[in-house]
């Protein structure tokens, strides 16, 4: 694509492969010929190439969005590929498009779980607001208990899963991806293939170096 060119419009929605969460993955050493081609194409205007980069790369980019806004992970994902569309000229080399492409979808991810606490606060006010103008008068306002006593077992859950979350930010990139993968993807070893480029038994060691890891930061 011409750096002052603009790009036909966004490229279709796509629905990613799934590989598993993680914070940004490693970045290859080497970039294989068709990933040039396809950059190049892609850069002058073939929304077909640009298709291709999609497919190749979207799975590891929904693993990076469900690590950091498991919520919108997919809506993320179509909104960093449709943002790198339109600033694919910036890419200077196929080395780079990898890690600018983690850059977008960190900063994407980051926008939309800031905007979500945005509308969560401003539902709880709408909420504690409504409560006091329905409040008959000479009446005191019921008070959101639901909200904040929680029973204890789900507190407890609530609990353990901050400690896992805590524990899990703890490990590197490759090992909390390898967990991921193995827990939420139905084909495993297909993902890590596509994440990790390792062999099934490069996989499993990783995977049992992060699983004692992780159980020691437990704790």
């Amino acid at each position: 694509m011409d750096p002052v060119s603009t790009p036909p419009g966004p490229p279709p929605k796509r629905k990613p492969q799934t590989t598993g969460d993680t914070a940004a993955p490693a970045t290859m050493s080497t970039v294989e010929p068709d990933e040039v081609a396809d950059l190049e194409a892609a850069q002058a205007g073939d929304d077909d190439a640009f298709a291709r980069i999609f497919d190749r790369l979207a799975p590891i980019v929904l693993s990076l969005c469900r690590q950091r806004s498991l919520a919108e992970a997919d809506d993320a994902t179509q909104e960093t590929f449709i943002r790198a569309h339109r600033l694919l000229h910036k890419v200077d080399s196929p080395q780079r498009l990898r890690p600018w492409l983690y850059a977008i979808a960190r900063r994407v991810c980051s926008e939309r779980n800031r905007a979500a606490r945005r509308r969560a606060r401003h539902e709880e006010n709408f909420a504690l607001t409504r409560e006091e103008v329905q409040t008959p008068p000479g009446r005191a306002p019921q008070t959101t208990v639901a909200a904040t006593d929680d029973p204890s077992g789900q507190t407890e859950r609530a609990e353990q899963l901050d400690l896992l979350s805590a524990a899990m930010e703890k490990l590197d990139a490759r090992e909390r991806l390898a967990i991921h993968i193995y827990y939420l993807e139905v084909d495993p070893m297909k993902a890590a293939t596509t994440a990790l480029d390792l062999s099934r038994s490069g996989y499993y060691k990783l995977l049992a170096r992060a699983r004692e890891h992780l159980a020691s930061l437990m704790k």
